[in-house]
């Protein structure tokens, strides 16, 4: 049986025969369309900055049957150019009668996955099932209630959220997934290759950018600077130019500052995602762990666990659970839900919010410019709250409000909000599951845009906080 990681950072084709899995073959996702054939993987990865116009690296991702912009005699379309890769990937299987698990990512419309399945099935290799790519990935070993996967693809990260289900088919299952674009490999090795052209530019008055030969060397080169940089704190970046051999000192400390920007956004994409009052267990692909500095990036975030995956984890992960992913010819479907066992200590947190101390408590949250006070009497927020004896009347047109949105309550020295909307409650941006505690400055935001409340406290003459 193989399998067959649809990331296009780097498509991976894993075989199992017994109980043993090895990596058979793995390549980019990218192509140069020769006039008479098209070249994948590594091979075009070497030369799309020697031959720009003929690359193409977003036929998988952007996999349809609509004519290509500059399309060859031999690929019209991006299914084309996903078949001439597919094939140099499955192809030599064909005679063996083997059959294929697709692992892939979220994000895929019902249409693409029928020209997926249609585009490999054109190989001679079967599909004998469809599998979430970050669920295959997470599914190698236990799991708590509730586990982020964190992924770069080649025009943008993917994390997505999975949560443990139970009832009579307990298991692992994709709940949602955020896209965050321009933030993929390419986008970051292009903001690095950016920052050390410029540093050689500065000491050798030498720019690699200046031709495409030098640029397409440069852009070689990254991968193994990056992988030294890993670990160490400097390296020496040398580059033949002709007969002169020139030598770059740069620091790791320098590249992850370049890359800044992006870590900047893959950690809010982590933080929009978590739930506020839980801790994070994050799981991490070998192409997020690989670039410098990104791992302590996502350590500084509160309570956050981080585990890296082995490398094809996706591609391992739905051979492990091969019975569980395969169907019939005729009712292939994508599998969302694994049967992953469940953490010995992954059981929700019940015990009542700790109190907060007096100078962090708030008094009142602040809305338009008025002050309503919070005390032990409940405090119901929304744009129509009905049989409450005390409520905030939001403006109806409020988009992404519940007529019954939350409850701000003062309970044993803390003052907690309680969701019980249909859109979703935020505090600083991490979604409430339930309830949670709030501390003076929090911003609690209804909805989606929905609007944004302020937790204040008003004090007494003496300074002391307002009961």
């Amino acid at each position: 049986m193989l399998a067959l990681e649809l990331i296009d950072a780097a498509l991976i084709v894993a075989r199992k025969r017994g109980d043993s899995v090895a990596v058979v073959s793995e390549a980019p996702g990218v192509a140069l369309l020769e006039d008479q054939t098209t070249i994948t993987g590594v091979d075009a990865l070497q030369r799309v900055r020697i031959k720009p116009l003929l690359a193409q690296n977003n036929f998988w991702r952007g996999l349809s049957i609509q004519p290509l912009t500059r399309p060859s005699r031999v690929a019209g379309t991006a299914a084309d150019v996903a078949f001439a890769q597919a094939q140099a990937l499955l192809g030599g299987f064909r005679q063996e009668n083997e059959s294929v698990l697709l692992a892939v990512p979220a994000g895929y419309s019902r249409d693409q996955l029928g020209l997926l399945l249609g585009v490999i099935n054109e190989t001679g290799v079967r599909v004998a099932g469809l599998v979430d790519a970050a669920v295959a990935a997470c599914s190698l070993e236990s799991a708590p209630a509730r586990v982020l996967h964190l992924d770069l693809e080649l025009h943008q990260a993917l994390l997505t959220v999975l949560e443990y289900s139970g009832g009579e088919q307990p298991g692992l299952k994709r709940s949602r997934y955020e896209i965050a674009p321009r933030h993929g490999v390419l986008g970051i090795h292009q903001t690095l290759v950016q920052f050390i052209a410029e540093n050689f530019v500065r000491k050798t008055r030498f720019d690699p950018l200046h031709e495409a030969t030098s640029e397409q060397r440069l852009v070689d080169l990254l991968p193994a600077w990056l992988s030294e940089l890993t670990e160490a704190e400097t390296i020496t970046m040398s580059f033949q130019f002709g007969e002169r051999e020139l030598q770059l000192e740069m620091e790791r400390a320098q590249l992850i500052a370049a890359a800044e920007p992006h870590y900047l956004e893959l950690l809010r994409l982590v933080q929009s995602a978590r739930v506020a009052g839980m801790p994070i267990e994050l799981r991490l692909s070998q192409r997020v762990a690989s670039l410098p500095g990104l791992v302590e990036r996502l350590q500084t975030l509160r309570d956050c666990t981080i585990q890296i995956l082995p490398p094809a984890a996706a591609a391992r992960g739905a051979l492990q659970y091969e019975r569980s992913i395969r169907r019939a010819p005729d009712s292939l479907a994508l599998v969302y839900q694994l049967p992953v066992p469940r953490t010995e200590h992954g059981e929700e947190q019940t015990a009542e919010v700790e109190a907060t101390p007096p100078q962090l408590r708030p008094t009142h949250v602040l809305f338009q410019g008025r002050a309503w006070r919070i005390s032990e009497r409940p405090l119901t927020v929304g744009w129509a709250v009905e049989g409450r004896p005390r409520a905030l009347n939001l403006p109806s047109a409020l988009p992404g409000i519940s007529r019954s949105h939350c409850t701000l309550v003062r309970r044993n020295g803390a003052v907690i909000v309680e969701d019980h909307s249909t859109y979703g409650s935020f505090v600083n941006d991490e979604k409430v599951a339930g309830r949670t505690s709030l501390t003076v400055g929090d911003r609690l935001r209804l909805g989606s845009p929905g609007i944004t409340l302020e937790m204040i406290q008003l004090v007494n003459d003496d300074g002391a906080p307002q009961d």
